[in-house]
């Protein structure tokens, strides 16, 4: 028995390792991946670039190395696979060693995504996906005064803030007329936006930038509106898509994203995929909370017990600024349709921002800005379909 073959070593693939080990103490389990750490908590990355201490904290590496070898994993690192041979049931990677497998779990992942081209060709020029990027940013950052964030999502923020706390001075480019349109509410936009301007941080929205200025050292970018900043370093945080060049070259059904039904199966039989390089129901989610849950599902049934996915809502969460941010569900209102309505508690002393957004007199979502005391019970509230006056009554007041 060659047993299960799992590529990446993530979220899902760590997820889907420890799944199947629970199911099967015996059963021969596999780990390749081209990262040439040991698996780590993708999130402290953008903490990590300001705070190399960070790599010291109990949960930064997902299990201690000594785990693969106690759960009888194996756990073969700086090895991409580059190819996928269904028929004969074995995977090769570019140094042409392959493996066998009875079942493949497919978890490589995404990479960030950089719309213009050659920009990391520079070499002040950096997106933040792996432990090895991270140790990159955070060796040139000591030696620069000045950074540009393109990118003002979650993870830009969080490197802004990493690098502001550093000492750098911080700028900001999002496209979005708005900071977090996809997790606030205007309000609430503004709420934050104001937080992080009070901090020193310069946030210009509305723009992107259309050309990157410099020879092998970028010096400045130029934004949409013809304006030029200079800059000694860039990171890029604007999304990632999903890496799909291994399963598209053998013959795997993808869209966005390798699709998968509710057992995370793959078009191919024995082949499964998880994690940001999967789409179910037309959805690609690359969150890591959806991650360890795809994960476990692909490995519980790659394991032979099955066990089915199902779409959740998920929440964004954020700490950065001094600030604690979590959103969860619908939170846009047009409070002109008599349908819809919200409850809100603003202490702006504080910094505390509550809002709650409801349609038909039910709870569909909610914005805490340094008061997460109420989500768990908000978010069961939304899942619950809880109305107006139990919500405001009873959970809030």
């Amino acid at each position: 028995m060659d047993g299960i073959v799992i590529i990446g070593s993530s979220a899902a693939g760590v997820s889907a390792a420890r799944e199947i080990r629970s199911i099967d103490p015996k059963l021969k389990v596999t780990i390749i991946s081209e990262d040439s750490d040991y698996p780590y908590y993708r999130p402290f990355l953008t903490e990590f670039i300001g705070n190399s201490d960070v790599q010291s904290k109990s949960n930064f590496f997902l299990n201690s190395a000594s785990w693969y070898a106690q759960n009888n994993i194996e756990l073969v690192l700086n090895e991409r696979i580059t190819e996928i041979r269904h028929e004969e049931k074995r995977v090769v990677s570019s140094s042409g060693r392959s493996y066998g497998y009875d079942k493949l779990i497919i978890a490589t992942g995404s990479s960030p995504f950089v719309p213009i081209n050659g920009a990391l060709d520079f070499e002040n020029v950096f997106t933040v996906r792996s432990f090895s990027d991270a140790k990159k940013v955070f060796g040139f950052s000591n030696s620069v005064k000045n950074a540009i964030i393109i990118g003002g999502g979650p993870l830009g923020l969080e490197a802004a803030y990493s690098l502001h706390k550093k000492g750098m001075s911080v700028s900001v480019v999002e496209l979005s007329k708005r900071l977090l349109a996809l997790q606030l509410d205007p309000e609430g936009s503004d709420f934050f936006h104001a937080i992080i301007k009070k901090a020193g941080v310069n946030i210009l929205l509305g723009e992107s930038v259309d050309e990157i200025i410099g020879n092998s050292i970028a010096t400045g970018v130029k934004l949409s509106s013809g304006r030029t900043l200079d800059t000694e370093m860039i990171i890029f945080s604007i999304g990632v898509r999903s890496n799909l060049d291994l399963p598209m070259s053998s013959g795997i059904k993808v869209d966005r994203a390798v699709i998968v039904n509710e057992k995370m199966e793959t078009s191919v039989p024995h082949v499964y995929a998880c994690g940001d390089v999967s789409q179910f129901n037309g959805r690609c989610i690359a969150l890591w909370m959806p991650a360890v849950k795809k994960g476990k599902i692909a490995g519980s049934n790659a394991a032979g017990k099955e066990m089915l996915y199902t779409d959740e809502i998920y929440p964004a969460v954020l700490n950065s600024f001094d600030t604690r941010l979590f959103s969860y569900g619908d939170v846009s209102c047009d409070e002109k349709n008599s349908d819809e309505k919200t409850y809100k508690s603003i202490e702006v002393e504080k910094n505390i921002f509550r809002k709650l957004f409801f349609k038909n007199e039910i709870l569909k979502g909610f914005i805490l800005i340094n008061d997460n005391s109420p989500s768990q019970k908000l978010t069961l509230a939304v899942k619950e379909k809880k109305r107006y006056n139990d919500v405001v009554n009873v959970i809030i007041k």
